[in-house]
C-alpha cells in the first residue's frame, strides 16, 4: 500500500475493529470522541456501545435518509399488526371509501337493466 492509502484507513469499525479506508457507513461524534461503523449489522450495535441516544450525534445524516425500520414498536392494537402504526386513520378512512366507491359501482352493475349479468337474470335455462 502507497502512504496515501494507508492514511486513508486511519478510522476503525467501533465493533468489529475493521480499518475503514473508504467512507464510514457511519459516524457518530459524542464528547469529542469519534465513533465510525462499517455496516449496519456493527452499527446496530451502538446503542450497547456508545449508549442510547447517539442517533443525534451522527455525523452523517444525509445517509440515512430512507425510511429504516422501526423495531420494538408495543402500541399495536392487534399483534399481527406488521405496521408501525403511520397514518392507520388515513388509511382506514381510503379503505371506507374504496369500499362505498366499490359498492356503488357493483349496485349500478347489478340494477343496470342493460347489463350482460341483468340478461342473464332474466334469461331461463
Amino acid at each position: 500500500m502507497s502512504s496515501e492509502e494507508e492514511e486513508e484507513c486511519i478510522v476503525q469499525c467501533l465493533k468489529c475493529k475493521k480499518e475503514i479506508c473508504e467512507k464510514p457507513w457511519i459516524t457518530v461524534k459524542m464528547d469529542n470522541q469519534w465513533y465510525h461503523g462499517c455496516s449496519y449489522l456493527c452499527a446496530n450495535n451502538f446503542r450497547e456501545l456508545i449508549g442510547v441516544g447517539y442517533w443525534n450525534h451522527v455525523v452523517n445524516k444525509e445517509d440515512f435518509n430512507e425510511p429504516r425500520p422501526v423495531y420494538g414498536y408495543s402500541n399495536r392494537k392487534l399483534s399481527t399488526d406488521i405496521t408501525t402504526g403511520f397514518g392507520m386513520e388515513e388509511i382506514k378512512l381510503e379503505i371506507q371509501e374504496e369500499d362505498k366507491r366499490i359498492e356503488l359501482i357493483e349496485e349500478q352493475y347489478y340494477n343496470d337493466e342493460s347489463s350482460e349479468y341483468s340478461d342473464e337474470d332474466n334469461y331461463e335455462y
